[in-house]
């Protein structure tokens, strides 16, 4: 039994106080929170390119940094949605084809709602489509998840696939619906996917080592996770969300085309590609077939990030200031964002200078809430003991001080919370940090009743616990949070609703502690999907402390 538990990394972590530097003097300080693994970036400010290199790689030996290969994950969906404009370019499909009319006579739907999803939906993750399919861990190899996942298992998932409410359905992340948008252009180009990628896309802008398996001479960065070297990945039907491999000079070239659209054989693609389709609250803005559209230090970008069992990625483009940012990192312990939101030009408040007020009980009893962002994020608002607390989905929760009516700030990380008001209402919040901005709309739903214990009343969950059929699940304490890590996944936030009782927020599960006839912590109960699943505890580390 495998569980495949759906992480959204938000902004809220991402904090850097380097200020103004170049994208490779802030790769150099924080290529050292790397384990291992390096990080090679690109930028392009005015008319010159500047390639490095930033922690180690062995592998690559004298070869420059920009001829080094990585996994570029996510920003595959940049490709993909470039894809379906030029197939919208050459007059193969429509924005509003939809899917049952392509996989007709190959798929009976169950739900009638499936089979009308449109392309232009899937290109902007609004087709109600989850992250990913339920049939996914079929077959599916922990370090190489994606691997055995085929045609086959697809179109089966298809006909039974059911959506969750009605439409039209609001920006949702969805790796399956980027990936069944990359098959679904494969067939009707005849072809697979990644060979219509690197015909239509690829070679027409002079891309030579971008491919899902480029040629055999290129140089290959080595993938490492937080415990050391890792495996590649490997896909088969859902390539379309994040199979590519690249190199930093390839990606650099790619930007530039996005700069410079006009001055490419696709530039009617880039148009149509671009041109916003839908919000994208919880990405920073709006997005067009892809590629996010969102904003860096006031300027509109063109953005992704990409992120693999082994490697993260990340691009940047902001047209008005003719820059490119790439970021490869053969390590998963570190995104592309965070790298590049070391160039900002913002200086943030430093925390310790900032001076906090008192506001009545009755002022703060206004903010508690939920505040959604989208289907599967949100920032969520309690009141504890006269304080205010926040997080944003799969994170955990700081506190924030009040620095003047309906304004917070945190001293944790330099960011700031803004409440604002419609007719004296709150109706929204909006999150300031590394020159974004992120507003979320307050929902009806209440604040959940989490406790908020401090880390001293936690250590006693902490241990290894065999799930019975899965690898073990281990907790952890860290920022006054709760961490449950399924061995081979990352580590997400659990919170306390009743004694020994804990809820995800990044997925419907929970995990109720069980206790000896001492009273000892024992062992688990994962409760997910209908099942219960009972875990033993197995290891128990000196540091925690007996009841």
């Amino acid at each position: 039994m495998k569980f495949l538990i759906q992480v959204l990394l938000g902004l809220l972590v991402i904090t850097c106080h380097a200020q103004a530097r170049t994208l490779a003097e802030v790769a150099g300080r924080q290529a050292k929170q790397l384990g291992a693994g390096c990080i090679v970036t690109a930028e392009r400010i005015g008319g010159e390119v500047h390639f490095a290199l930033a922690g180690k790689a062995p592998e690559a030996g004298e070869a420059r940094p920009e001829q080094l290969g990585f996994e570029i994950g996510s920003i595959t969906k940049v490709f993909t949605g470039l894809l379906l404009a030029q197939a919208v370019v050459e007059k193969k499909v429509t924005l509003e084809t939809t899917i049952g009319s392509l996989l007709a006579g190959k798929v009976k739907f169950t739900d009638p709602r499936v089979s009308a999803i449109t392309l232009k939906q899937l290109a902007t993750h609004t087709s109600g489509l989850p992250c990913l399919p339920d049939n996914a861990i079929a077959g599916a190899l922990e370090e190489d998840p994606y691997a055995n996942y085929d045609g086959n298992l697809l179109m089966k998932y298809l006909a039974s696939a059911k959506l969750d409410g009605e439409g039209p359905f609001t920006f949702s992340y969805s790796n399956l619906g980027m990936g069944l948008l990359g098959y679904l252009l494969g067939e009707k180009y005849q072809m697979s996917w990644d060979q219509a990628v690197v015909e239509k896309i690829c070679r027409p802008l002079g891309l030579q080592n971008t491919a899902v398996q480029p040629q055999s001479a290129l140089l290959r960065a080595t993938p490492h996770d937080d415990e050391g070297e890792t495996k590649p990945w490997h896909f088969i039907s859902l390539a379309g969300c994040g199979a590519l491999r690249s190199t930093a000079a390839d990606l650099i070239i790619f930007g530039e085309a996005w700069l410079h659209p006009e001055k490419t054989p696709l530039k009617e693609a880039f148009a149509l590609s671009r041109r916003p389709q839908a919000d994208a609250p919880s990405m920073g803005g709006r997005i067009g077939l892809g590629v996010l559209l969102g904003s860096f230090d006031g300027d509109p970008t063109l953005q992704h990030d990409g992120g693999t069992g082994g490697f993260c990625s990340g691009l940047q483009v902001i047209p008005a200031k003719g820059i490119v940012r790439v970021v490869l990192i053969s390590s998963n312990e570190l995104s592309g964002s965070q790298v590049i939101a070391g160039t900002s030009a913002i200086k943030p408040v430093d925390p310790a200078t900032q001076k906090e007020i008192t506001l009545s009980p009755e002022m703060l009893k206004q903010y508690p809430g939920v505040y959604e962002l989208d289907r599967n994020a949100r920032f969520t608002v309690l009141l504890r003991d006269g304080r205010m607390y926040v997080n944003l989905t799969g994170q955990p929760f700081l506190s924030a001080f009040a620095k003047a009516p309906d304004r917070f700030f945190y001293k944790a990380v330099a960011a700031e919370i803004v409440f604002n008001r419609h007719e004296g209402e709150v109706h929204s919040l909006t999150l300031f940090q590394n020159g974004h901005e992120i507003t979320a709309r307050r929902g009806s739903a209440p604040s959940p009743e989490y406790r908020l214990p401090p880390a001293k009343e936690l250590q006693i969950y902490v241990g290894e616990y065999a799930l019975v059929g899965a690898k073990p699940l281990k907790i952890t304490v860290k920022a006054d949070t709760l961490f449950a890590e399924l061995e081979g996944q990352s580590a997400v936030p659990v919170f306390e609703t009743t004694a020994d009782h804990f809820e995800y927020d990044v997925v419907k599960a929970e995990l109720v502690f069980t206790r000896d006839d001492k009273q000892q912590i024992n062992g688990l109960t994962l409760l997910q999907n209908g099942m219960t699943v009972p875990a033993p505890r197995i290891k128990t580390p000196t540091s925690a402390p007996k009841p």
